[in-house]
């Protein structure tokens, strides 16, 4: 359902009530009001239909249901008829030994974690209790009978998004290249900003979501240090900020190196030789069991008073593990505004695929103070190549590959990649099996960098037959390289002078 369809049909809801039309069917809730589904689990494990008349006029009908023990959150669409157009039943609930939340009558969705909730209901324990719904019958006529239905889910530990975590419907659906941030902090650990008065205070979430949108991105994971509390704001604002994904992540920060993990709001113990989380491998495992893409940030940064662990000193083993890594963030382009090179993370990036191993670079900004402008959110921006504008395919796409990086922090860079092979065509993060002899064509349209360059790389070293100098305002390049068999990799950059400006993940060869 399209998003002015959606508004459409709930503006028809509040004229019918208006005009008190006679309505005999259940409301058509627009897509914002229904709760977002877990993956291949598109029918509710419970459905509870029932009656309500002018007897229950001006009471609360309770109405119980059991959540089996494991449950870790559970999902309620609620609906109910109104032959006179004029009764309203609202909705509470209770989980046997505590209130839970009311709702009012704005809306006819709840979604309940164990460690955050729709806006005026309670986060906290879901499985192993006997819950019940409070139907407030704030109106209903004299010989009027509503029937009321109430889907409801419960989602266990590792099941993900069908979607999105906090949106039960993509933002967009169109296959192109969608911009991002996949690191942000905000007061929820220690992200800063500027008060209305004037004082550095623990910055609001919103602030950070206004600072993407005005960075122009498409989407922001949250990300901060340890935590799950900002969970509760980022499905508060997801209704509102419609035209901006915000994806749940958060910062493991531990002694041996930090990692986002993605995609999940469950609980993953951060603490590092604890029995419930004894080493790195068993936190990746954790992350991935939760259904969480994990990404290593910052594995070059400095291990010592500046930073706690920022360095990655884990085990190499973990390296094989990991879905992605963070190779550019502010801190690298901070460093390259003052005349140094940016790439050192880029360079542990390429060694680790040297031994083989597909690991997704991706760029995060790390922001911490939205005070910056165009040198915080969004710079970096990491460029994602999904068929719609979804968590679940945002996140499927970094895992593929389908990644590039823009250094600048603002759009007006363009670059596509069409690769063909022997046995087909791809792009960036695509792998191709070719044997000696056999040619790979890549078309590369380029846009934007007039008079930059186009650096070609062949296993981590520049290559003159895939470059190209002096670039036009937009470009189409035709290049040709012929396998010989072995394991390759080949990726792009576009440079001005030594300044990095914009890279591509590679497209393999026989891995």
């Amino acid at each position: 359902m399209s998003k002015t369809f959606s508004r459409l049909a709930s503006l028809a809801i509040l004229l019918a009530s208006a005009l008190g039309s006679h309505q005999a069917i259940a409301q058509d809730l627009p897509e914002w009001d229904k709760v977002p589904l877990a993956k291949g689990h598109e029918k509710p494990d419970l459905v509870l239909t029932g009656t309500v008349d002018r007897s229950d006029y001006q009471r609360n009908v309770p109405v119980s249901f059991d959540v089996p023990g494991g449950v870790t959150r559970i999902g309620v669409e609620y609906e109910y008829t109104r032959p006179d157009g004029k009764t309203v039943i609202n909705l509470g609930l209770f989980d046997g030994k505590t209130f839970r939340g009311w709702s009012g009558s704005n809306k006819h969705t709840v979604v309940i974690d164990e460690n955050n909730a729709t806006p005026s209901f309670i986060a906290g324990p879901v499985g192993g209790r006997r819950w019940s719904l409070d139907l407030g019958v704030s109106y209903i006529g004299e010989g009027v009978t509503s029937r009321y239905t109430a889907r409801i889910w419960f989602w266990r530990p590792g099941e993900m998004p069908a979607v999105s975590t906090f949106s039960p419907e993509p933002l967009e659906v169109a296959d192109k290249w969608y911009r991002g941030d996949f690191h942000l902090h905000t007061g929820h650990s220690d992200g800063f900003c500027t008060s209305r008065k004037g004082r550095n205070v623990p910055c609001p979430l919103y602030r950070t979501v206004d600072a993407a949108l005005a960075a122009h991105l498409d989407f922001a994971a949250i990300t901060d240090h340890n935590n799950v509390a900002l969970y509760g704001s980022m499905r508060e604002l997801q209704p509102f900020y419609d035209d901006i994904l915000l994806i749940p992540g958060r910062e493991m920060t531990t002694e041996q190196g930090h990692a986002n993990v993605f995609g999940t709001t469950e609980y993953i113990d951060h603490r590092l030789g604890e029995k419930s989380m004894p080493d790195m491998a068993t936190m990746i495992e954790q992350s991935h069991a939760a259904g969480g893409l994990f990404s290593i940030n910052h594995p070059g940064s400095p291990t010592d008073f500046r930073c706690r662990g920022c360095g990655w000193s884990a085990p190499e083993a973990t390296y094989a593990m990991t879905d992605a890594m963070e190779v550019m963030n502010s801190g690298n382009l901070w460093k390259q505004l003052g005349g140094g090179d940016a790439g050192d993370d880029v360079a542990i990036w390429e060694k680790q695929l040297a031994q083989g191993r597909r690991i997704t670079a991706i760029g995060g900004s790390d922001n911490h103070d939205v005070n910056l402008g165009r040198l915080g959110v969004g710079f970096p921006t990491t460029l994602v190549r999904a068929p719609q504008l979804s968590e679940r395919a945002i996140l499927d796409a970094v895992k593929a590959g389908h990644v590039m990086i823009d250094m600048t922090g603002k759009p007006g860079l363009g670059f596509e990649l069409e690769a063909q092979g022997e046995a087909g065509s791809g792009t960036v993060g695509d792998t191709f099996r070719l044997g000696q002899g056999q040619n790979l064509r890549m078309s590369l349209t380029v846009s934007g960098a007039k008079g930059r360059s186009l650096v070609g790389f062949l296993d981590g070293q520049p290559m003159p037959g895939l470059s190209r100098d002096g670039l036009s305002d937009k470009d189409a390049v035709t290049l040709n390289w012929t396998s010989d068999g072995a394991r390759h990799w080949i990726r792009f950059e576009l440079r001005d002078g030594k300044q990095r400006l914009f890279m591509t993940n590679p497209v393999y060869v026989n891995y």
